[in-house]
């Protein structure tokens, strides 16, 4: 009787054991949720990872190559242009730890951009982030040159190279003219018109200073691959934009010694806090962060802004796995176009054609674009809570670090 017992009690205890595991598996631990979300993220989010299994989910309709490109767009040689000549060359280094930031901005874009297209994509959240976070800390002390550091990029996309180096050339020619200490307020504005003279007379593929339309830019089929997929890189990139926007208000109207005391908070908010950001929704720009410059300079500070948004649009192409190498070099080309002087040649701001989106430059004259965002949103909505709209429209973030400074608009 008492083995008869003994045997029940062991058979409830093995039935209750089974019926506990069952359920165990049956229910979600929030390990495993959190696994799944980080896989999914990683794999893009949204069914990226979907996608990545199942090729028929990858179809996506690519926009044909415009039939009217110029043929510079398909060059691959080195085309080096010097900078215009003036005294007011390398002046940002008399602002040290400024210069020595955007030299670190230059190699930060390069190391990333050379890792992904020599099959090191997988690592970009990892090796290369630290490796341009190291940089980030030990700044070189003079202008590095992108091509060395990036040679395969520069070999297999050719002209976008130099798309970005002479805009870049722009942002630090503009940028030595406000640090200069020899020039009067009335002669660095003057300068800095001739630069820009400079810069859409003598370079092929200047950037267009139209306010392009940036939600219609930034709603490609590729669009926002980059951000999900490398949120920390992507982090990095946008803090250094945050940086070249901020730093025009930073520097200008002020003598030398007013601007080196100027950039110590926003250096320090730029190292402490833009640079690690995740959670923007959009990238920094120009009449936010700068709005006396952008008022006064509004075809200069569109010119940086459709910069940065050609960047992001080749940072999604490049991060687009569904694509071939051909469609990703074509996509390249269609986002230089888009951007570029020549296709906007003859064009006004103001101009807005609902039929052709390419061609909606809906912001007046002397107003700074800030874009029309998708799905509505207006691009100050990423600091909702924040700030308030000026009679413009336009929306002062009081957080921003030339807030005080907002009476352009």
């Amino acid at each position: 009787m008492k083995s008869q017992k003994q045997f029940i009690y062991a058979s409830l205890l093995l039935i209750s054991g089974l019926l506990f595991a069952r359920m165990v598996v049956a229910q979600p631990t929030h390990d495993n949720h959190e696994h799944h979300q980080q896989h999914n993220q990683h794999n893009g989010g949204n069914g990226e990872h979907n996608r990545m299994e199942n090729p028929a989910a990858n179809a996506r309709t690519l926009p044909p190559l415009p039939t009217n490109l110029p043929s510079w767009i398909n060059n691959k040689d080195r085309n080096h242009i010097y900078r215009k000549r003036g005294r007011y060359n390398d002046d940002i280094y008399k602002i040290q730890s400024l210069a020595r930031d955007l030299n670190a901005v230059a190699v930060g874009h390069a190391m990333a951009y050379e890792d992904l297209v020599t099959g090191k994509a997988h690592k970009l959240e990892t090796d290369t982030f630290d490796r341009i976070n190291w940089v980030l800390k030990n700044p070189p002390r003079f202008m590095p040159d992108e091509g060395n550091i990036s040679p395969t990029f520069g070999r297999k996309y050719g002209v976008l190279e130099q798309v970005f180096e002479w805009t870049h050339i722009l942002h630090a020619q503009t940028i030595d003219v406000l640090a200069s200490p020899k020039l009067t307020d009335a002669q660095k504005e003057a300068e800095i018109e001739r630069l820009y003279q400079f810069y859409v007379e003598n370079v092929p593929y200047a950037i267009t200073g139209l306010p392009m339309n940036m939600g219609y830019l930034d709603s490609q089929p590729y669009s926002k691959a980059f951000r999900q997929k490398y949120p920390k890189i992507n982090g990095l990139f946008w803090g250094y934009h945050w940086l070249q926007g901020a730093m025009y208000d930073t520097l200008y109207g002020k003598t030398l010694e007013q601007q080196r005391t100027a950039y110590v908070p926003v250096g320090k908010r730029y190292h402490e806090v833009e640079l690690y950001r995740t959670d923007r929704p959009f990238m920094p720009m120009f009449a936010e962060l700068s709005p006396r410059f952008a008022a006064r300079f509004p075809h200069i500070s569109n010119v940086f802004d459709n910069l940065h948004m050609l960047h992001d649009m080749v940072n999604d192409i490049l991060a687009s796995d569904w694509m071939t190498e051909k469609q990703k070099e074509e996509q390249i080309k269609r986002a230089i176009w888009m951007v570029s002087a020549e296709a906007h040649k003859g064009k006004k701001p103001g101009d807005f054609d609902p039929n052709d989106s390419l061609h909606d430059h809906r912001f007046m004259p002397g107003m700074p674009g800030m874009g029309m965002m998708p799905e509505g949103l207006h691009h100050g909505d990423m600091h909702e809570g924040h700030g308030s709209h000026d009679s413009n429209g336009m929306q002062e973030d009081k957080n921003a670090p030339n807030s005080e400074n907002h009476t352009g608009h």
